[in-house]
């Protein structure tokens, strides 16, 4: 869907924390106003009186020293399950149970990597959805085998039909040649449009039956060919 940030909230944050607990897979733990620098794992979660919290194991030198700056900052790193990048800056809770425990990030910033190209879409294409029995025609502005990037007019007398984390069932994408149903998508990231009173929202496939992703790679790859193309002259 396009390089740079996403920005995971929510009950994503606590679903990909879990996920790094089970796995436990090195991660990066940086104390931002101090020089300390260490690869540890997360060894535990648990619900405090501050919120919720995860446990890391550090040297016993650096446990004894915690009681009196018990709300550092500490930078994490690590890839998740897909060995994609991902961090996030949070606070120290306290010590207990001979662990450092850790607040929960209100933002884990992962990279977004292309997985598959994506091409324009062409003039009318549309992203069907219902929603509270009102049925949305969302103009597409380019797709994938992975997603698609809707823009959608905002502002007075337009509600906001899309939210960030939003799981959207029994979509359809809408086009000349045909039209392609989506069993499961999930909005992932929004951003202005490029033009004003609009904004964008980026939206990943996670389920499609086998027949549905054949025709779609279909459509995608004649796109593909076509701006080719047009793009050497030959069309």
């Amino acid at each position: 869907m396009g390089t740079g940030r996403e920005k995971i909230r929510g009950r994503e944050t606590v679903n990909l924390i879990e996920q790094v607990w089970k796995n436990k897979p090195l991660v990066n733990m940086r104390l931002s106003a101090h020089d300390f620098e260490i690869l540890t794992v997360i060894d535990g979660i648990e619900t405090s009186k501050k919120g919720r919290v995860f446990a890391v194991d550090v040297p016993v030198d650096l446990k004894e020293g915690f009681d009196a700056m018990d709300h550092w900052s500490v930078e994490f790193q690590f890839t998740d399950a897909n060995r994609v990048p991902c961090r996030f800056t949070t606070f120290s809770a306290g010590i207990w149970d001979d662990k450092m425990w850790i607040l929960f990030p209100e933002v884990i910033y992962r990279e977004q990597k292309r997985e598959h190209f994506r091409v324009e879409a062409p003039l009318k294409a549309s992203f069907c959805l219902k929603k509270d029995e009102t049925q949305y025609m969302l103009n597409v502005s380019n797709i994938s085998m992975g997603g698609l990037l809707v823009t959608v007019r905002t502002g007075p007398g337009y509600p906001q039909i899309l939210h960030v984390g939003e799981r959207l069932k029994d979509t359809e994408i809408v086009l000349a040649s045909g039209s392609v149903h989506i069993k499961e998508a999930v909005v992932r990231w929004t951003d202005k449009g490029a033009l004003a009173s609009t904004i964008q929202f980026g939206i990943q496939f996670t389920g499609m039956h086998q027949e549905e992703r054949r025709f779609l790679r279909e459509i995608v790859y004649e796109l593909q060919r076509a701006f080719l193309a047009r793009r050497a002259g030959t069309a």
